[in-house]
């Protein structure tokens, strides 16, 4: 679990965390994330926080999240 801090949303300290594991090869391009679950426990917070995290990741390309199987590191990763 990590410390976060009060100055910012704890959703965005999520994605940051999930966006540097995803720039730094943590997660590898066409690896699945952990699940919701996974990462509920992982950080301590609720479902809709995690769910907020994905959402955003999603938005900045770099994951993609099929129905049913999770979601999945981006093969074609944004530059930036």
């Amino acid at each position: 679990m990590i410390e976060f801090r009060d100055n910012a949303y704890v959703w965005v300290q999520v994605r940051d965390v999930l966006k540097t594991r995803i720039i730094e090869g943590t997660y590898r391009p066409g690896q699945v994330v952990p699940s919701e679950s996974t990462l509920v426990q992982e950080f301590g917070v609720a479902r809709n926080t995690i769910r907020k995290a994905v959402k955003a990741l999603r938005e900045e390309g770099l994951i993609t999240t099929v129905p049913h199987l999770g979601s999945f590191v981006s093969e074609n990763l944004p530059n930036g």
